[in-house]
């Protein structure tokens, strides 16, 4: 189990009840939405780091990755 540590953070009130909504364990739900965003924090520090080295990705390269993401060739989005 991982190690946690006691906070106490301020949440408006509408906010807190809709989380309560959808579960009954706030805590667990504010972990994995910071997971979530520490990740993509994270990835988005790799991916600019990579275009710093090796420059912008191409209109095909973004394509590709799209359609890793999604499934589907998304071709005439803009990158």
């Amino acid at each position: 189990m991982a190690r946690t540590k006691k906070v106490t953070i301020t949440l408006p009130a509408e906010l807190l009840e809709s989380m309560k909504t959808h579960t009954d364990n706030v805590s667990g739900y504010l972990t994995e939405l910071a997971e979530r965003a520490e990740r993509r924090r994270l990835l988005r520090e790799e991916l600019d780091r990579y275009q710093g080295d090796l420059g912008a990705f191409t209109d095909e390269e973004m394509a590709a990755a799209r359609a890793l993401l999604h499934g589907t060739e998304e071709t005439g989005r803009a990158a």
